[in-house]
């Protein structure tokens, strides 16, 4: 009988060579010119923002304390009569964001690799946990920096009465929460191929409870807590232990899925390209299929435009997790409606506003699929119009139940007379299509000389590229705030609605593509 021996795997770390060799091929072609006016440009643009930020900041501390003031008049939605914690509607956006980290945590990875070097480096008879580690620490402490700053600004908003010392506490507090979060996606990431279903979902659910706990520990520590916040900061280790004793279980095909997601985002930021950005947000490693969308599809349609639009139609509902934002967007704005004390109805339908903001574009998805060639839309026996028109069709009908299921709520709550959910209605279709016209959204020339600003040299066609789509939802956005505000609906204002919503809908359909 043979036996095999099995030899440990060399010592040799390609990543650190790699970087070695990288950092000496630049460091012999970089002048310390060029360097000086890098780091020049960057320090002024972070002082340019931390100033915009320190004056936002003192600018609404006044403005917002004013009016949160219970005496500040009419409201839109009273407060609930039974009595709730304070805080509520700070932890519940802490946890809001928190659930929004670890899901975009879990697309780009965590863990992850390059292209180059998921092919080169993980075939290698090398340990996989130094290839992978470095990235992903680097990861954690720019999670745990972004998500401290900008914890700032908010939290001086929600808590008033909170000192300077607190709400910096507070803030590295959520910035290890943030990085809980991620240590949660890695979690999901290194769990077994022959996990069941059930048993991921019950994972699923352990991360979420750990989260409703840290968000909780943030508003707490907010008022002094340092008790707290050491045991936020000890489950962050925890976390990272466990994690890290699990990279050499991940596949590498997840780790170069992830290195794929990561540099597709990151090729789409450093473009300005906002429909770029949710295509590569929107991966997924496996599909979906519907039943319902086969048999529609399967009927056939007797013209070209209700075979196109049974098509979108089919596209629409094999999309994965079309409604998971405008949902969320819907009970989180809900919940802090209700748990925000009494509220001025300005700041109430500022928080629709951005709620609204937030949901339309997450219903253009299979548009921005499409727009990816629009030279296909060409090919087809219909007009442009007619093909745009039946790509507004589904986002349109579904924007329009999600309007309307939220002015009912607003009705119920003694916001104004049921005739709102009319007016939400219409305000849909309009906002469908808005979605429409963000996806098919114009590239940036970027042949034309760039603007200079304090943030950098921008393309010159970028800022009209950016607001399409914006403009319109705010046009279809501006009838639905100004009939809340009065609570009834004037036969005027509905005529004036409805025309609004026409508008964006003939805007779409009849401008001119590029």
């Amino acid at each position: 009988m043979t036996t095999e021996t099995v030899q440990a795997p060399p010592s040799f770390d390609p990543v650190r060579y790699t970087r070695q060799a990288s950092r000496a091929f630049s460091r012999g072609r970089t002048r310390f010119r060029d360097a000086f006016v890098d780091v020049y440009t960057a320090v002024l643009a972070l002082g340019t923002i931390g100033a915009l930020a320190v004056g936002l900041v003192l600018a609404l501390r006044e403005q917002v304390a004013q009016a949160w003031d219970a005496g500040s008049g009419r409201t839109l939605v009273a407060p609930p009569s039974f009595a709730l914690p304070d805080g509520t509607a700070a932890a519940v956006l802490v946890f809001a964001a928190l659930v929004t980290v670890m899901s975009v945590a879990r697309k780009f990875g965590p863990a992850a690799v390059s292209g180059p070097e998921g092919y080169w480096w993980l075939s290698l008879p090398l340990e996989r946990r130094p290839m992978v580690a470095g990235r992903l620490v680097r990861r954690l402490l720019l999670v745990w920096a972004g998500a401290s700053v900008l914890y700032l600004p908010f939290g001086f908003v929600m808590d008033l009465e909170t000192s300077v010392r607190g709400q910096v506490l507070a803030a590295a507090t959520f910035g290890v929460g943030a990085v809980c979060a991620v240590l949660l996606a890695g979690l999901q990431q290194a769990r077994p191929a022959s996990q069941s279903a059930a048993e991921r979902r019950r994972g699923m659910l352990r991360g979420l409870l750990v989260l409703a706990l840290l968000s909780l520990i943030t508003g707490r520590v907010a008022a002094g807590s340092w008790v707290l916040a050491a045991g936020g900061v000890g489950l962050a280790i925890a976390l990272g232990l466990l994690v890290f004793s699990r990279l050499d279980r991940i596949p590498g095909r997840e780790l170069i899925r992830g290195g794929a997601v990561s540099g597709h985002t990151g090729a789409a930021v450093y473009l300005m390209d906002l429909n770029e950005v949710g295509r590569a947000l929107s991966a997924e490693p496996d599909g979906v299929a519907s039943d319902r969308a086969a048999h529609w599809y399967a009927r056939g349609g007797r013209t070209p435009f209700g075979a196109l639009l049974r098509a979108d139609t089919a596209a629409f509902l094999r999309t994965r997790g079309l409604w998971n934002r405008p949902v969320l967007v819907l009970a989180v704005f809900l919940v802090v409606l209700l748990t925000g004390g009494v509220q001025p109805p300005l700041l109430q339908l500022g928080m629709l506003a951005v709620a609204v903001l937030a949901a339309v574009p997450a219903l253009g998805a299979v548009a921005r699929r499409t727009a990816i060639m629009p030279g296909l839309d060409m090919l087809l026996p219909l007009s442009v119009s007619i093909v745009r028109l039946s790509r507004m069709a589904l986002p349109a009908a579904a924007l329009a139940l999600w309007t309307a299921v939220l002015c009912a709520v607003l009705v119920l709550l003694g916001a104004g007379d049921p005739s709102l959910i009319a007016l939400g209605a219409l305000a849909g279709v309009g906002f469908g299509a808005s979605a429409v016209r963000g996806a098919y959204r114009v590239q940036p020339d970027w042949t034309l000389p760039p603007k200079d600003t304090p943030f950098g040299p921008i393309p010159s066609a970028q800022a009209g590229s950016m607001v399409r789509g914006l403009d319109t939802t705010l046009l279809a956005l501006v009838p639905l705030l100004l009939g809340l505000f009065l609570g009834y609906v004037p036969w005027v204002l509905l005529l004036a609605q409805a025309g609004f919503s026409a508008m964006c809908v003939l805007v779409v359909m009849y401008s001119q593509p590029k």
